[in-house]
C-alpha cells in the first residue's frame, strides 16, 4: 500500500509499505525553487528516510526536476542522508541535463547503490531485482 506522507508545490513523498520503499517525486515547479526552499524539501525528504529506516529502497522520480544543486549544497545534502540511505536507490533521470548532472554529482558521495533509469518501470524492476541482465 502506497501512502502519501508529504506534499508541497515542489515535492511529493510517499511510502510503499508492501515493498518498503520511500518514493519521492519532484514537480515541474522546481523551475522556481530557491536554495532555501530546496533545503526545506531535502529536510522533508530526509525525515521520510529517518522515519522508515531501515527500508529496502528509494525511488526518486526526478524527470520534472529543474533545480541545479550547487557543489556546496551537494555536500550539505550528503551530510543530511549520512547513515539513513537504503541499500538501493533508483533515480528516474531529469529531462534537463544540468539538473541531472547535479543530481549525479550529489549521489556519487552517498554511501548507497544508486542507479539511473529512463523510466519508472525500469527503476521499479531494478529495485525488485527483476531487471534484465544486459
Amino acid at each position: 500500500m502506497i501512502e502519501l506522507e508529504y506534499k508541497s508545490e515542489f515535492l511529493e513523498i510517499s511510502y510503499d509499505s508492501e515493498n518498503s520503499w520511500v518514493i519521492t517525486r519532484w514537480t515541474p515547479n522546481t523551475h522556481h525553487l530557491t536554495i532555501d526552499q530546496y533545503k526545506l524539501e531535502v529536510e522533508a525528504f530526509r525525515q521520510a528516510f529517518v522515519d522508515h529506516h531501515p527500508f529496502t529502497g528509494s525511488l526518486l522520480l526526478a524527470q520534472d526536476f529543474y533545480f541545479v544543486i550547487d557543489p556546496e549544497t551537494q555536500q550539505w545534502v550528503v551530510q543530511q542522508f549520512a547513515g539513513y540511505m537504503p541499500p538501493k536507490s533508483a533515480v528516474v533521470v531529469a529531462a534537463e541535463f544540468v539538473s541531472q548532472l547535479s543530481i549525479e554529482q550529489t549521489a556519487q558521495d552517498l554511501e548507497a547503490a544508486v542507479k539511473y533509469f529512463a523510466s519508472k518501470s525500469e527503476a521499479q524492476d531494478w529495485l525488485l531485482d527483476k531487471a534484465k541482465v544486459s
